[in-house]
């Protein structure tokens, strides 16, 4: 199991399970994508290469390079997404 908390009223969430399964990109259009590899670790291709290990994670912002991902083993990836909610006044 994987918990995400965010502060009520501060800010919001979404997380997607996906197998670690091919080469994917994944969409950052929120504040702030985070991608946590589990069980399997993967190749990240943007503006350079690099690796993320198992339990590593990759912090993009919506103007981060859309990075390519190519896992090595098998595995989980998990997708956590934040975002600012609207202030209430």
């Amino acid at each position: 199991d994987l918990n995400v908390m965010t502060r009520r009223n501060r800010m919001a969430h979404t997380v997607e399970r996906l197998p670690l399964s091919g080469e994917m990109r994944i969409e950052q259009n929120v504040g702030t994508t985070l991608i946590l590899p589990v069980g399997g670790g993967m190749k990240v291709f943007a503006d350079s290469v690099s690796s993320l290990g198992p339990l590593d994670t990759l912090v993009l912002d919506r103007n981060s390079p859309k990075p390519r991902l190519q896992p090595e083993g098998q595995g989980l990836l998990y997708v956590i997404r934040l975002h600012a909610v609207a202030a209430n006044d």
